[in-house]
């Protein structure tokens, strides 16, 4: 095994799931090359910004704007095979915002190089047009040898475990995108001059629920009604498998029986998820076409349409209208009570400049005063003292990441000793608590309940406090701050008995007997909806009706 492939999945924390799920993407490839189609030797990416217009008509027209595609490849995009660039160029063509990601890996780590991409048509053909190359990054590995055991995922082409690995660790520690704001696509191939994509779904289901619907992440959803817009086939490969094979993807494969899916928009829950259309056995491109045609040639005929899906609820949510999601699934029962989405805090402006790692802030570190958290943190990463001079009197980004480029980079920055942290992390956490004290504190905290979503990304010079490790430290050190708040105040929801420690920091999960209409009925619209349908709401978030005091509670 290779060293990459190795230090990569040392590096990667997201479980076995995403892992396992290459499992049954690698079947329904394989399927697709014995039918002679050409399945794409780049990966595919898109992620969702969080736009926030308030005008519906801006947001309808600027929609396709807010999403970024991402294209990683070993190739730059001169060098791709004729069969990749024809695939690659008809879908560009008709997407936003493509950006081309060329990766190199050299030890210690997996260098980036980005090239925008346009087209151009010629006698009646898609052609790519590549930007000239910049540079956009380098992603620091760890040191091996390391021989984790892979027969997990034995039948998952080695060449193809290392790019999926590479383009996860990009997208969530360079690109810094939020947790549910993004997705791949998990086939890509070229049927004659067609772009095919196939959404690939694994479900352990008993018996008796095999049939039933599957949910999707707006995300996702958005990502194959954008592709369908764009001029591909679209569809959706679900692998339902008998319980306990969950833990053995590959024996879920062989024992599961496949289902051809499509995504649908149930009417007034704005809930996207899967509905089933019949057997897709053996699973290939011509068993998918003919469950299409067979359901929607048995959809009776109505004398009257269907209600129409909640277009507002659409519209938010960052989905395509059109044909794709054409089928609308009935409705079920009465409407529960409904928990509002956590509230985004995108852009760290105004009066939530303070938030920056550049706005000026003292940090003590050394026996030397610097002006702004970045510049300490560039300051501890090199052992020159004409370097740390300098950084302290660096006010501006560009002043200061000019000084880190030219200075060496201390050799124990990212070493990993003995399972304990990285220096790096321990001199962002440190730089962090130290910008964020008192009256800094206290504004901190004052954000609640928004979650912390701008994704500033500098340069490989900041890694470590920039993107989603920055907003990690920044979550950390303010359920910290809530916490000691909280400890102060009377009748906050951190001192109510429905309360429970949440799964963010600086929220509480709340338990209220009455359920997810206890918990508005009680606080309103200051509660979002958390991992699992959770109630959470802020520990600072003051007690309304249905506030029960923890003393009270535990009174005879």
């Amino acid at each position: 095994m290779s060293w990459p492939l190795g230090a990569l999945l040392a590096l990667h924390s997201g479980g076995h799931a995403p892992l396992d799920a290459l499992v049954s993407e690698t079947h329904v490839a394989r399927a697709l090359e014995t039918e002679g189609l050409h399945v794409a030797g780049f990966g595919l990416w898109a992620l969702r910004r969080h736009a926030r217009r308030e005008d519906p008509i801006e947001r309808l027209l600027r929609q396709p704007k807010d999403w970024t595609w991402l294209v990683f490849a070993p190739l730059r995009p001169h060098d791709l095979p004729a069969r990749d660039a024809e695939l690659l160029a008809r879908l560009a063509h008709g997407l936003h915002g493509v950006q081309f990601l060329h990766w190199s890996v050299a030890e210690p780590g997996i260098t980036f190089t980005a090239f925008s991409l346009r087209t151009t048509v010629v006698r009646g053909t898609p052609m790519l047009l590549p930007s000239p190359p910049r540079p956009d990054g380098t992603l620091s590995l760890p040191a091996g040898p390391l021989l984790p055991d892979l027969t997990r995922w034995e039948s998952v082409p080695e060449a193809r475990f290392t790019a999926a690995l590479i383009e996860g660790a990009y997208v969530q520690r360079l690109a810094g995108a939020e947790r549910g704001a993004f997705t791949n696509v998990d086939v890509l191939a070229l049927d004659g001059g067609t772009p095919v994509v196939v959404e690939v779904k694994r479900r352990v289901r008993s018996e008796a629920h095999a049939g039933d619907a599957l949910t999707m992440t707006v995300t996702q959803a958005g990502t194959l009604g954008h592709l369908a817009a764009a001029g591909a086939e679209v569809h959706v490969a679900v692998l339902v498998s008998p319980t306990g094979s969950a833990r053995h993807p590959e024996e879920a494969v062989h024992r599961g029986r496949w289902q051809a899916g499509a995504p649908m928009i149930r009417p007034g829950w704005g809930e996207m998820h899967v509905d089933l259309w019949g057997a897709a056995e053996p699973v290939s491109l011509a068993s998918l076409r003919r469950a299409r045609e067979v359901a929607r040639a048995s959809t009776p005929v109505q004398a009257t349409p269907p209600p129409a899906p909640d277009r507002r609820v659409r519209r938010s949510s960052g989905t395509p209208t059109g044909s794709f999601f054409g089928k609308v699934s009935p409705a079920r029962g009465s409407l529960p009570a409904r928990l509002p989405e956590p509230r985004r805090l995108t852009s760290f402006s105004f009066e939530y400049a303070f938030l920056r790692a550049w706005t000026p802030a003292p940090v003590r570190l050394g026996g030397r005063l610097y002006p702004t958290p970045a510049a300490a943190f560039l300051a501890a990463r090199t052992l020159d003292a004409e370097a740390r001079d300098a950084l302290t009197g660096a006010l501006t980004p560009g002043s200061a990441l000019q000084l880190a480029r030219y200075a060496p980079v201390r050799p124990d920055w990212t070493t990993r000793r003995d399972g304990a942290p990285v220096l790096r992390e321990e001199v962002a956490s440190a730089v962090v608590r130290a910008a964020f004290r008192a009256e800094r504190g206290a504004q901190l905290v004052a954000t609640l309940p928004f979650l912390l979503a701008d994704l500033d990304v500098w340069g490989p010079a900041l890694e470590g406090l920039q993107g989603a490790e920055y907003l990690h430290l920044l979550h950390a050190r303010r359920g910290e701050l809530a916490v000691q708040q909280a400890t102060g105040m009377a009748g906050c929801c951190a001192r109510c008995a429905w309360s429970r420690p949440g799964p963010w920091p600086g929220f509480a999960q709340c338990d209220h007997q009455d359920g997810a209409a206890g918990t508005l009925a009680c606080v309103g619209k200051q509660a979002c909806r958390g991992p699992g349908g959770a109630a959470l709401v802020a520990l600072t978030t003051r007690g309304g009706p249905g506030f029960r005091s923890k003393q009270a509670a535990h009174r005879p």
